[in-house]
């Protein structure tokens, strides 16, 4: 049994794979499904009004749409994450991006808030397929010199999602019906099907020699990682924050005129543009001192949001450093998952994201009960979220790679 701060070594009959995927080629796919995937969780944040006036509901129901994506897609990454392993990363992509690309249209179709919130569990839970596969063909099948860039990359592109689905959601539904945003994510499922279906090699052979009992019961032993373990609860009060944050945004009405939105929401994109080229100075940190880092500046942020008050700018500014600090935990907490996980990437990768989206699935409840009570009070709500993952990574054991 691996000791709690080792990597975790299950047997593998798996070799090391001898050809290296070309990174220009794959990292744009890659790129694009990640922020297809994870940007179905945000699209209905500008649609909220349009959704309340077809189907007569209140904002409370409307983040019920939110959190529900959220459970079934951490729930997703476990029960499809270990599936990469025993089938192949290339196939369950495949086949994840077209089941994902029919769940998507029916979400669209949806004609109440009772049928869609069931169908959007179901969305969640097929999409959650896709960013595990993701990770762990990062992690074996590019080259190691490029992993931590891609890696960054990839997490980058999960937190990005946050900002630019609610972007392209609100300029759509200024033209279309609010449909069309889900109709239109049906139709790139599909083709980044077929594209990530030709850029991807061709999955090792003896990933099929693996069982499905092995693929699975890796799980429980990668929670059994003392070290890996306040990491994972860190991310996820990351997550809370950073759906919680935008949700809140929404629901209080802060800020009036879809400009003054666009502005609030674009305002972080060039710090998540920016983030990838962090990941060789950040490689000097550990990747404790990585989550350390993140938690300290996004906790900065949001406590100084509840001290600023309302004003757009402001507001937009510590937003942008609230995800840049969010998206520095992201990834060192994926990569930890990676590297303590041993041969069990798969799963230590489904664990980790389902522990991502355990969080994201509170953020709108947390957004829910304490955004009507003011921007400040969400605000505090949300510092004291931040704070406790900074308790838990200060105390939290000290990994050993082996």
């Amino acid at each position: 049994m691996a000791s709690p701060t080792a990597p975790l070594a299950l047997p593998d009959s798996t070799p090391a794979p001898t050809e290296h995927a070309s990174t220009v080629k794959t990292l744009p796919f890659f790129v694009v499904s990640a922020l297809l995937a994870t940007g179905q969780m945000y699209i209905p944040i500008p649609l909220f009004s349009a959704m309340k006036s077809d189907w007569h509901v209140g904002s409370g129901v409307m983040t019920w749409i939110i959190s529900a994506f959220a459970f079934g897609y951490a729930g997703g990454f476990v029960l499809f994450g270990p599936l990469s392993d025993r089938f192949g990363h290339r196939r369950v992509l495949f086949t994840g991006m077209l089941t994902a690309a029919v769940v998507t249209l029916l979400t669209g179709l949806a004609f109440s808030a009772s049928v869609e919130i069931p169908l959007r569990v179901v969305q969640g839970l097929v999409v959650g397929s896709i960013p595990p596969a993701l990770m762990a063909y990062v992690a074996i099948r590019i080259a190691p010199g490029h992993r931590a860039v891609v890696t960054m990359s990839m997490a980058t592109s999960f937190l990005a999602a946050t900002v630019l689905a609610q972007i392209v959601s609100q300029a759509v539904v200024g033209w279309f019906p609010w449909r069309t945003v889900f109709l239109g994510s049906a139709v790139l499922f599909a083709v980044l099907a077929f594209a990530l279906r030709s850029v991807m090699l061709d999955d090792l052979p003896a990933t099929a020699n693996r069982s499905l009992r092995h693929s699975y019961a890796a799980i429980p032993a990668v929670l059994r990682i003392r070290a890996l373990l306040p990491m994972l609860i860190a991310g996820a009060l990351s997550m809370a924050v950073m759906v919680g944050v935008y949700t809140g945004i929404e629901i209080a009405g802060l800020v009036h005129g879809s400009g003054e939105l666009l502005a609030l929401r674009a305002g972080a994109l060039p710090v998540m543009l920016a983030l990838p080229m962090l990941a060789i100075p950040l490689a000097r940190l550990s990747r404790h001192g990585q989550i350390m880092l993140g938690v300290l500046v996004a906790a900065a942020a949001m406590i100084a949001a509840a001290l600023a008050g309302t004003g757009v700018v402001l507001l937009t500014v510590l937003l942008a450093v609230l995800v840049g600090g969010l998206g520095v935990i992201a990834p060192a907490v994926l990569q930890s998952a990676g590297e303590l996980g041993g041969d069990a990437r798969a799963a230590a990768s489904s664990v980790a994201m389902f522990s991502f989206y355990v969080g994201a699935t509170t953020g709108p409840l947390v957004a829910a009960a304490a955004a009507p009570h003011g921007f400040a009070i969400l605000s505090w709500t949300l510092s004291v979220l931040l704070l406790l993952a900074l308790t838990l990574t200060l105390l939290a054991p000290r990994p050993t790679l082996a």
